[in-house]
Protein backbone atom coordinates (compact mmCIF):
# COMPACT_ATOMS: atom_id res chain seq x y z
CA UNK A 1 0.00 0.00 0.00
CA UNK A 2 1.70 3.52 -1.13
CA UNK A 3 2.28 5.62 1.84
CA UNK A 4 3.11 10.08 1.40
CA UNK A 5 5.69 12.00 2.66
CA UNK A 6 4.94 14.85 4.87
CA UNK A 7 4.42 16.75 1.79
CA UNK A 8 3.04 14.24 -0.23
CA UNK A 9 -0.37 14.34 -1.40
CA UNK A 10 -3.07 13.65 1.08
CA UNK A 11 -1.65 16.84 3.06
CA UNK A 12 -4.34 18.51 1.87
CA UNK A 13 -7.09 16.17 3.22
CA UNK A 14 -5.31 16.09 5.91
CA UNK A 15 -5.40 19.84 6.30
CA UNK A 16 -9.46 19.57 5.83
CA UNK A 17 -9.63 16.82 8.58
CA UNK A 18 -7.75 18.88 10.92
CA UNK A 19 -10.30 21.90 10.18
CA UNK A 20 -12.97 19.83 10.87
CA UNK A 21 -11.24 18.58 14.17
CA UNK A 22 -11.09 22.36 15.19
CA UNK A 23 -14.50 23.33 14.24
CA UNK A 24 -16.54 20.99 15.75
CA UNK A 25 -16.49 21.70 19.74
CA UNK A 26 -17.60 24.97 18.59
CA UNK A 27 -21.02 24.08 16.93
CA UNK A 28 -23.99 21.87 17.74
CA UNK A 29 -26.52 21.18 15.08
CA UNK A 30 -30.32 21.10 15.54
CA UNK A 31 -32.80 19.72 13.47
CA UNK A 32 -36.23 20.26 12.89
CA UNK A 33 -38.41 16.88 12.29
CA UNK A 34 -41.96 15.55 11.82
CA UNK A 35 -42.86 12.40 10.76
CA UNK A 36 -39.32 11.53 9.88
CA UNK A 37 -38.46 8.83 7.21
CA UNK A 38 -35.89 6.37 7.88
CA UNK A 39 -33.24 8.11 5.84
CA UNK A 40 -32.64 10.58 8.77
CA UNK A 41 -30.56 8.35 10.69
CA UNK A 42 -28.41 8.14 7.87
CA UNK A 43 -28.22 12.00 7.35
CA UNK A 44 -27.51 12.62 11.08
CA UNK A 45 -25.03 10.00 11.02
CA UNK A 46 -23.18 12.07 8.52
CA UNK A 47 -23.60 15.06 10.19
CA UNK A 48 -22.59 14.14 13.51
CA UNK A 49 -18.73 14.00 12.82
CA UNK A 50 -18.77 17.79 11.96
CA UNK A 51 -20.44 19.17 15.08
CA UNK A 52 -20.34 18.42 19.03
CA UNK A 53 -23.78 17.28 18.93
CA UNK A 54 -26.65 16.71 17.07
CA UNK A 55 -30.16 17.55 18.51
CA UNK A 56 -33.45 16.12 16.72
CA UNK A 57 -37.04 17.89 17.88
CA UNK A 58 -39.74 15.74 16.72
CA UNK A 59 -42.54 18.22 16.63
CA UNK A 60 -45.33 15.86 17.63
CA UNK A 61 -45.06 13.12 15.02
CA UNK A 62 -46.56 10.80 17.65
CA UNK A 63 -45.84 7.20 17.89
CA UNK A 64 -45.61 6.11 14.18
CA UNK A 65 -42.44 7.80 13.84
CA UNK A 66 -40.63 6.28 17.42
CA UNK A 67 -38.76 3.76 15.67
CA UNK A 68 -36.91 6.21 13.58
CA UNK A 69 -36.59 8.13 16.57
CA UNK A 70 -35.15 5.35 18.51
CA UNK A 71 -32.69 4.75 15.89
CA UNK A 72 -31.75 8.29 16.03
CA UNK A 73 -31.14 7.58 19.74
CA UNK A 74 -29.05 4.77 19.24
CA UNK A 75 -27.13 6.91 17.08
CA UNK A 76 -26.34 9.12 19.85
CA UNK A 77 -28.83 11.79 18.69
CA UNK A 78 -30.07 14.04 21.52
CA UNK A 79 -33.94 13.56 20.62
CA UNK A 80 -36.15 16.18 22.19
CA UNK A 81 -40.04 14.93 21.81
CA UNK A 82 -42.91 17.99 21.68
CA UNK A 83 -46.31 16.55 22.75
CA UNK A 84 -47.74 18.04 19.70
CA UNK A 85 -47.52 19.54 16.56
CA UNK A 86 -46.44 22.92 17.74
CA UNK A 87 -44.58 24.60 14.56
CA UNK A 88 -40.99 24.88 13.15
CA UNK A 89 -40.66 28.31 15.88
CA UNK A 90 -41.15 26.24 18.60
CA UNK A 91 -39.12 22.96 17.52
CA UNK A 92 -35.55 25.39 16.54
CA UNK A 93 -36.68 27.06 20.38
CA UNK A 94 -36.38 23.98 22.10
CA UNK A 95 -33.66 22.98 20.46
CA UNK A 96 -31.50 26.14 21.38
CA UNK A 97 -32.33 26.13 24.72
CA UNK A 98 -31.07 22.51 24.84
CA UNK A 99 -27.89 23.40 22.51
CA UNK A 100 -27.21 26.12 25.68
CA UNK A 101 -26.64 23.56 28.00
CA UNK A 102 -23.89 22.21 26.38
CA UNK A 103 -22.04 25.60 26.14
CA UNK A 104 -20.95 26.49 22.61
CA UNK A 105 -20.27 29.07 20.53
CA UNK A 106 -22.47 28.21 17.16
CA UNK A 107 -25.82 26.75 16.10
CA UNK A 108 -26.66 25.48 12.72
CA UNK A 109 -30.17 24.58 12.31
CA UNK A 110 -31.65 22.02 9.05
CA UNK A 111 -34.65 20.65 8.45
CA UNK A 112 -34.70 16.43 8.03
CA UNK A 113 -34.54 16.90 4.23
CA UNK A 114 -31.38 18.44 4.03
CA UNK A 115 -28.07 16.25 3.26
CA UNK A 116 -25.03 17.96 4.77
CA UNK A 117 -21.83 17.49 2.94
CA UNK A 118 -18.05 16.92 4.41
CA UNK A 119 -16.68 19.97 5.52
CA UNK A 120 -20.47 22.13 5.65
CA UNK A 121 -19.97 23.07 9.02
CA UNK A 122 -16.27 24.18 8.67
CA UNK A 123 -16.99 26.27 5.78
CA UNK A 124 -19.49 28.20 7.54
CA UNK A 125 -17.71 28.63 10.46
CA UNK A 126 -14.25 29.92 8.31
CA UNK A 127 -16.39 32.42 6.97
CA UNK A 128 -18.06 33.79 10.03
CA UNK A 129 -14.00 33.91 11.32
CA UNK A 130 -12.36 35.65 8.15
CA UNK A 131 -15.80 38.25 8.21
CA UNK A 132 -15.72 38.59 11.94
CA UNK A 133 -12.20 39.47 12.22
CA UNK A 134 -12.52 42.13 9.75
CA UNK A 135 -14.92 43.69 12.26
CA UNK A 136 -18.13 42.85 11.12
CA UNK A 137 -21.08 42.10 13.31
CA UNK A 138 -22.40 38.58 11.86
CA UNK A 139 -25.74 37.54 13.08
CA UNK A 140 -25.59 34.71 10.13
CA UNK A 141 -23.81 32.71 7.77
CA UNK A 142 -25.26 30.28 5.18
CA UNK A 143 -24.33 28.70 1.86
CA UNK A 144 -24.81 30.52 -1.17
CA UNK A 145 -26.85 27.72 -2.86
CA UNK A 146 -29.65 25.91 -1.05
CA UNK A 147 -30.06 23.17 -3.51
CA UNK A 148 -29.41 24.86 -7.11
CA UNK A 149 -31.69 27.95 -5.33
CA UNK A 150 -29.15 31.01 -4.89
CA UNK A 151 -29.43 33.15 -1.51
CA UNK A 152 -28.02 36.07 -2.48
CA UNK A 153 -30.67 37.94 -4.20
CA UNK A 154 -29.55 41.79 -3.97
CA UNK A 155 -26.64 43.95 -5.00
CA UNK A 156 -23.51 42.59 -4.15
CA UNK A 157 -19.98 45.15 -3.40
CA UNK A 158 -19.44 45.27 -0.16
CA UNK A 159 -16.35 42.83 0.13
CA UNK A 160 -18.47 39.67 1.26
CA UNK A 161 -20.97 37.63 0.06
CA UNK A 162 -24.04 39.19 1.61
CA UNK A 163 -27.21 36.57 1.92
CA UNK A 164 -30.84 37.61 1.62
CA UNK A 165 -33.28 35.65 3.93
CA UNK A 166 -31.54 33.25 3.67
CA UNK A 167 -33.43 29.50 4.37
CA UNK A 168 -33.05 28.32 8.11
CA UNK A 169 -31.42 24.79 7.01
CA UNK A 170 -27.68 25.02 6.95
CA UNK A 171 -27.94 28.33 8.61
CA UNK A 172 -25.04 28.91 11.18
CA UNK A 173 -25.47 31.28 14.16
CA UNK A 174 -23.51 32.39 16.94
CA UNK A 175 -25.51 32.17 20.17
CA UNK A 176 -24.43 35.76 21.34
CA UNK A 177 -26.72 36.55 18.47
CA UNK A 178 -29.51 34.95 18.88
CA UNK A 179 -29.13 35.96 23.02
CA UNK A 180 -29.87 39.49 21.05
CA UNK A 181 -32.39 38.72 18.86
CA UNK A 182 -34.43 36.39 21.16
CA UNK A 183 -36.12 33.61 20.12
CA UNK A 184 -37.96 32.80 17.42
CA UNK A 185 -41.43 33.51 16.10
CA UNK A 186 -43.52 30.31 17.24
CA UNK A 187 -46.90 32.63 16.04
CA UNK A 188 -46.26 31.94 12.57
CA UNK A 189 -45.83 28.46 13.21
CA UNK A 190 -44.31 27.57 10.01
CA UNK A 191 -42.99 29.34 6.79
CA UNK A 192 -41.29 32.91 6.65
CA UNK A 193 -40.00 32.23 10.83
CA UNK A 194 -36.44 32.52 9.31
CA UNK A 195 -36.92 35.47 6.55
CA UNK A 196 -38.71 37.31 10.33
CA UNK A 197 -35.58 36.10 12.17
CA UNK A 198 -33.29 37.60 9.23
CA UNK A 199 -35.05 40.48 9.17
CA UNK A 200 -34.92 41.11 12.50
CA UNK A 201 -31.23 40.59 12.69
CA UNK A 202 -30.72 43.09 9.95
CA UNK A 203 -32.79 45.24 11.80
CA UNK A 204 -30.58 44.80 14.87
CA UNK A 205 -27.36 45.80 12.77
CA UNK A 206 -26.05 42.46 12.22
CA UNK A 207 -25.10 41.29 9.10
CA UNK A 208 -26.24 38.17 6.90
CA UNK A 209 -23.20 36.74 4.82
CA UNK A 210 -23.04 33.57 2.21
CA UNK A 211 -20.24 31.26 1.61
CA UNK A 212 -18.84 31.88 -1.80
CA UNK A 213 -19.54 28.12 -3.77
CA UNK A 214 -20.85 26.75 -0.93
CA UNK A 215 -24.23 24.26 -1.54
CA UNK A 216 -26.55 22.15 0.29
CA UNK A 217 -27.84 19.65 -1.15
CA UNK A 218 -31.39 19.26 -0.41
CA UNK A 219 -34.70 17.47 -1.54
CA UNK A 220 -37.70 18.72 -3.58
CA UNK A 221 -41.24 19.28 -2.41
CA UNK A 222 -43.93 18.18 -4.74
CA UNK A 223 -42.02 17.43 -7.99
CA UNK A 224 -44.61 18.13 -10.92
CA UNK A 225 -44.33 18.04 -14.66
CA UNK A 226 -45.77 21.23 -16.54
CA UNK A 227 -48.77 20.54 -19.09
CA UNK A 228 -50.08 23.08 -21.13
CA UNK A 229 -53.19 22.36 -23.00
CA UNK A 230 -53.20 18.60 -22.55
CA UNK A 231 -49.24 18.16 -23.43
CA UNK A 232 -46.56 17.99 -21.51
CA UNK A 233 -44.00 20.71 -22.07
CA UNK A 234 -40.45 19.78 -22.86
CA UNK A 235 -37.04 21.68 -22.59
CA UNK A 236 -34.74 21.93 -25.61
CA UNK A 237 -32.58 19.14 -24.77
CA UNK A 238 -36.06 17.07 -24.73
CA UNK A 239 -36.32 16.65 -21.00
CA UNK A 240 -39.71 17.34 -19.33
CA UNK A 241 -40.34 20.92 -17.68
CA UNK A 242 -40.93 20.35 -13.84
CA UNK A 243 -42.18 22.89 -11.36
CA UNK A 244 -41.50 22.30 -7.12
CA UNK A 245 -44.77 23.10 -5.28
CA UNK A 246 -45.30 22.22 -1.28
CA UNK A 247 -47.97 20.76 0.46
CA UNK A 248 -51.51 22.73 0.32
CA UNK A 249 -51.92 23.54 3.64
CA UNK A 250 -48.65 25.56 3.39
CA UNK A 251 -50.19 27.97 1.38
CA UNK A 252 -52.41 29.15 4.06
CA UNK A 253 -49.27 30.22 6.58
CA UNK A 254 -47.80 31.50 3.23
CA UNK A 255 -50.27 34.04 2.69
CA UNK A 256 -50.95 35.00 6.41
CA UNK A 257 -47.10 34.90 7.30
CA UNK A 258 -46.21 37.15 4.01
CA UNK A 259 -49.10 39.58 5.65
CA UNK A 260 -48.03 40.29 8.90
CA UNK A 261 -44.28 40.16 7.82
CA UNK A 262 -44.66 42.89 5.23
CA UNK A 263 -46.79 44.78 7.48
CA UNK A 264 -44.43 45.05 10.14
CA UNK A 265 -41.09 45.48 7.98
CA UNK A 266 -42.50 47.52 5.78
CA UNK A 267 -40.56 50.80 6.85
CA UNK A 268 -37.35 48.99 7.04
CA UNK A 269 -34.81 49.54 4.02
CA UNK A 270 -35.84 46.03 3.23
CA UNK A 271 -39.47 47.10 2.47
CA UNK A 272 -38.81 46.87 -1.44
CA UNK A 273 -37.59 43.60 -0.99
CA UNK A 274 -40.46 42.49 0.46
CA UNK A 275 -42.60 43.93 -1.87
CA UNK A 276 -41.41 42.25 -4.96
CA UNK A 277 -41.08 38.99 -3.06
CA UNK A 278 -44.77 39.28 -2.17
CA UNK A 279 -45.65 39.96 -6.22
CA UNK A 280 -43.17 37.04 -6.75
CA UNK A 281 -45.35 34.38 -4.63
CA UNK A 282 -47.94 35.51 -6.35
CA UNK A 283 -47.04 35.17 -9.56
CA UNK A 284 -45.31 32.39 -9.41
CA UNK A 285 -45.97 30.37 -6.14
CA UNK A 286 -49.47 31.37 -5.75
CA UNK A 287 -50.77 31.36 -9.34
CA UNK A 288 -48.05 27.74 -10.55
CA UNK A 289 -50.08 25.97 -7.45
CA UNK A 290 -53.52 27.13 -8.42
CA UNK A 291 -52.79 26.15 -11.95
CA UNK A 292 -51.50 22.59 -10.79
CA UNK A 293 -53.86 21.79 -7.90
CA UNK A 294 -56.73 19.57 -8.36
CA UNK A 295 -59.25 21.18 -5.93
CA UNK A 296 -58.24 24.60 -7.04
CA UNK A 297 -61.31 26.76 -5.07
CA UNK A 298 -60.47 24.55 -1.99
CA UNK A 299 -56.74 25.86 -2.45
CA UNK A 300 -58.16 29.31 -3.50
CA UNK A 301 -60.30 28.95 -0.33
CA UNK A 302 -57.13 28.23 1.92
CA UNK A 303 -55.46 31.16 0.79
CA UNK A 304 -57.36 33.46 0.74
CA UNK A 305 -58.31 32.44 4.37
CA UNK A 306 -54.54 33.14 5.03
CA UNK A 307 -54.38 36.67 3.63
CA UNK A 308 -57.92 37.37 5.55
CA UNK A 309 -56.45 35.80 8.88
CA UNK A 310 -53.19 38.23 8.60
CA UNK A 311 -55.34 41.01 8.09
CA UNK A 312 -56.73 40.50 11.20
CA UNK A 313 -53.69 39.33 12.82
CA UNK A 314 -54.74 35.69 13.54
CA UNK A 315 -51.74 33.53 14.41
CA UNK A 316 -50.74 30.17 15.46
CA UNK A 317 -51.89 27.10 13.97
CA UNK A 318 -54.75 27.20 11.26
CA UNK A 319 -58.32 26.14 12.52
CA UNK A 320 -59.38 22.85 11.67
CA UNK A 321 -62.15 23.54 9.19
CA UNK A 322 -59.04 24.92 7.51
CA UNK A 323 -56.74 22.22 6.95
CA UNK A 324 -59.68 20.12 6.05
CA UNK A 325 -60.00 22.07 3.43
CA UNK A 326 -56.54 21.85 2.40
CA UNK A 327 -57.13 18.04 2.70
CA UNK A 328 -59.00 17.96 -0.34
CA UNK A 329 -56.13 19.20 -2.53
CA UNK A 330 -53.66 17.34 -4.34
CA UNK A 331 -51.51 18.13 -7.26
CA UNK A 332 -52.08 17.12 -11.07
CA UNK A 333 -49.01 15.21 -13.44
CA UNK A 334 -46.94 14.27 -10.36
CA UNK A 335 -43.53 13.04 -11.12
CA UNK A 336 -42.44 9.66 -9.93
CA UNK A 337 -40.00 9.13 -7.17
CA UNK A 338 -36.34 9.50 -8.83
CA UNK A 339 -38.21 10.05 -12.08
CA UNK A 340 -37.72 12.69 -14.92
Amino acid sequence: MPTSSPSGPHDGETTARDRVVAVRSRVVAVLSAFRPEPALVERCAALAPQVARVIVVDDGSGPAAEPVLAGLEQAGVLVLRQPENRGIGAAMNRGIEAAREVGIEFLVTFDQDSSVPEGFIAALVDEYDARAAEGLRVGMVAPEFFSATPQTRMEQGRGFLEAYAPIQSGLLMPLSAIDELGPQREDYFIDLVDTEYYLRARRAGLEAVCVPGLVLPHGFGHRLYLHFLGRRLRKRSGRPRMVAVSSPFRYYYRARNRVVLNREYAADPAGASLKRDARRDLLLDFAVALYSARGRLALLSVMRAGFRDGRRGVMGRMRDGIAARASRVSWRHPVPPEGE
